[in-house]
């Protein structure tokens, strides 16, 4: 039974294949979640918007779906759907998560008052 996407055998994959991730808790799993949706409600209509959402989901199943662990990283809209173009749209993004897989970024930690 699968509660939370660490209950998949993908994930324990992955954490097989990067142990060095996996060892400090602090590095995010974020999903990236694409789908296109009509705004007005009429299929007829000649506009399309796809919102492009990063979760986080290194955090307990109660919490990972909460809007503020939910982050909207971009918008898409035009008049028509983005199709085999879309990763023209994508391309920043994805150039962002790979300097953050690559080569991490200093973060800093209020509570402790730490950069980490």
């Amino acid at each position: 039974m699968v509660r939370h996407p660490a209950d998949c055998s993908q994930w324990k994959k992955i954490d097989g294949l990067y142990l060095d991730f996996t060892k400090e808790a602090k590095n995010l799993r974020l999903e990236l979640a694409i789908d296109g949706m009509n705004p007005y409600g009429n299929l007829s209509t000649q506009h399309s918007s796809w919102p492009v959402i990063l979760v986080i989901y290194n955090l307990p199943l109660w919490l990972c779906m909460k809007r503020k662990y939910i982050m909207l990283s971009m918008m898409i809209a035009s008049p028509r759907q983005p199709g085999n173009d879309i990763d023209v749209y994508l391309s920043p993004l994805i150039e962002d998560l790979t300097k953050l897989w690559d080569e991490g970024v200093l973060v800093s930690d209020g509570f402790h008052k730490e950069t980490f």
